[in-house]
């Protein structure tokens, strides 16, 4: 389960650090992308998310071969809780119930619109692409393998 683990987290973190800056159509739409965020907001949410993911997979790597200490549980479901979080409240929460708070009520994440989703459109609200899909299932995967080695130290 340990390796899984980590696997989930190298691709998570390699999503995480490049998604923002290869273009892969359909998947990706990098011009709407470079228009709709500048080169410094695309910077810093490529190093902020890539670093959430890092910090986790260093400590994983380093107890590789020991039991995790409960400070290192607790970090894993810190990160991936938080990422859990920003995943449900940025893509489903709109998908499923329409506008969101910081976008506006027309929240469409234009950057994303043009891209492949297999999820049926729900009027205008946002609809997950999806590479976030697979990204947040990722994320889902990491968040409850976190609460399962937290919950069994008990």
């Amino acid at each position: 389960m340990i390796y899984f683990f980590i696997v989930m987290q190298s691709i998570l973190f390699l999503f995480m650090a490049l998604h923002d800056w290869i273009d892969i159509p359909p998947f990706t739409n990098l011009p709407a992308l470079k228009k709709a965020h500048s080169l410094k907001f695309r910077l810093l949410g490529s190093l902020v998310n890539a670093t959430l993911v890092l910090i986790p997979l260093i400590v994983t790597f380093f107890y590789l071969a020991l039991p995790f200490p409960l400070w290192a549980c607790l970090l894993f479901v810190a990160i991936y809780g938080l990422i859990t979080f920003g995943t449900i409240t940025a893509w489903w929460i709109p998908y499923f119930g329409g506008g969101y708070w910081i976008h506006g009520n027309k929240a469409g994440f234009e950057e994303y619109r043009d891209t492949h989703s297999f999820l049926p459109r729900r009027g205008d609200n946002v609809t997950p692409n999806t590479l976030h899909v697979i990204l947040h299932i990722q994320v889902w995967i990491c968040f409850g393998l976190s609460l399962y080695w937290l919950c069994s130290r008990f």
